[in-house]
């Protein structure tokens, strides 16, 4: 008996331990489980967080306008599709803007991959200090002091040819100081120069300087922010703008300009000549000649806003002698063709070509030009006419072309 009562003792404690051993695997698992559950639920909480931050960021950036190339190109894309001719309103003070820029560039600076504090890299320093600075976030040349600075060409004998257009934007301001555009004859005697004095309301041009100097004065608008300076010379005649008026306009210089500086005087340590897109370009070919020459105009004049199809007021020159040409030849017909350089995305410089050719067609039909005499293309940047490797390259590619159909 007492046998018997051990062997059920021992097949019950057996099947106790079994029991136990079996709760504490299912135990164990769901310790495991479960702890798989968390580091699980941990990654994945981590991950949201990592994406919400990044979501975070990039809406900050949009928020910004600043970003990586997927918002820079996103940003393009909206900036093509709001580009729209036919509700752009334009300067009526450009009516009757008659300047035309020459038809070869040869000097072209939109200060592009500038480092802000540096010596732009496409100047040279005669005296004093510029360098790189920031406004609104675009670059601009900032001339310091008691300055002169000149463009840069890699043929140090280069001399303006006789004729020539030169344009730039200025920042006029509060900042004390006296500014001027100096142009100099082949032995580096000031003949000419533009004047731009602060709480001055007459634009200042003197010429004949090396005999008995003359000086043309004329109203302008000496607002503050950016305006637009334009120049053209002929041989011996020269012509300059502000804006939309023309304020000078010189018969005779009395001497050929070979070079062109820039001078700022203000107080030490403080800018008083901000400057931005300067292009200078070769030639004052009418635009009639240069059709019958070679069937069509290639125009460098028509310029837009930065990655849009927005007309820039300035281009009403080119667009008005464009206009003439229509109105004396009731026979002629365009294909208005866009072209842009290399720089950016290939399909969103095709949309974008389409889009300025659109613009400009617009603006002509605006004016009262037949529609069956026009038509508008865009090339993107399929058919370049110059190397894209240079900033004058790439400005002789950005341009709008009228083709003559026949």
């Amino acid at each position: 008996m007492k046998k018997v009562i051990i062997g059920i003792c021992l097949l019950l404690f057996a099947s106790t331990q079994n029991k136990a051993q079996s709760w504490l695997e299912n135990i164990g698992k769901r310790v495991k489980d479960k702890t798989i559950e968390k580091v699980e639920q941990r990654i994945e909480d981590k991950a949201d967080q990592a994406v919400d931050k990044g979501l975070d960021k990039t809406e900050d950036a949009l928020k910004k306008g600043t970003s990586g190339k997927q918002q820079k190109t996103a940003q393009n894309a909206q900036n093509i599709s709001n580009a729209s001719p036919q509700t752009q309103k334009f300067d009526a003070s450009y009516a009757k803007y008659d300047f035309i820029p020459g038809d070869e560039v040869i000097f072209e600076d939109d200060l592009k991959g500038e480092q802000k504090g540096e010596f732009p890299s496409k100047w040279d320093l005669v005296e004093g200090n510029a360098e790189i600075a920031q406004i609104n976030g675009e670059n601009t040349i900032a001339i310091i002091g008691y300055t002169y600075i000149t463009p840069l060409f890699k043929n140090k004998s280069f001399t303006l040819p006789d004729a020539f257009t030169l344009e730039f934007d200025i920042l006029l301001d509060d900042k004390e100081g006296e500014n001027s555009i100096e142009f100099l004859d082949s032995e580096n005697q000031p003949i000419a120069s533009s004047l731009f004095w602060k709480d001055n309301t007459k634009f200042l041009f003197n010429w004949n300087l090396s005999s008995g100097e003359k000086t043309s004065e004329d109203t302008y608008d000496n607002s503050r922010g950016w305006h637009h300076y334009a120049l053209s010379f002929n041989k011996r005649a020269m012509k300059v703008y502000m804006d939309a008026k023309r304020v000078a306009n010189i018969p005779n210089i009395n001497g050929r300009p070979a070079k062109v500086r820039f001078f700022a005087r203000g107080n030490e340590d403080n800018s008083a000549l901000h400057i931005r897109n300067i292009r200078i370009a070769q030639g004052a070919v009418p635009l009639y000649d240069r059709l019958m020459t070679d069937g069509k105009i290639v125009t460098y004049g028509i310029t837009f806003d930065i990655g849009k199809a927005t007309i820039k007021p300035e281009s009403m020159g080119t667009i008005n002698e464009i206009y003439g040409i229509l109105k004396r030849y009731p026979d002629l017909k365009f294909s208005i063709e866009g072209h842009t350089d290399n720089t950016g995305n290939s399909k969103l410089n095709q949309t974008l070509s389409e889009s300025r050719a659109a613009a400009v067609m617009e603006r002509l039909l605006q004016m009262g030009i037949e529609g069956s005499r026009l038509t508008a293309k865009g090339y993107g940047m399929d058919k370049p006419i110059d190397s894209n490797d240079t900033d004058e390259g790439r400005a002789k590619n950005r341009r709008v072309e009228f083709v003559k159909i026949k």
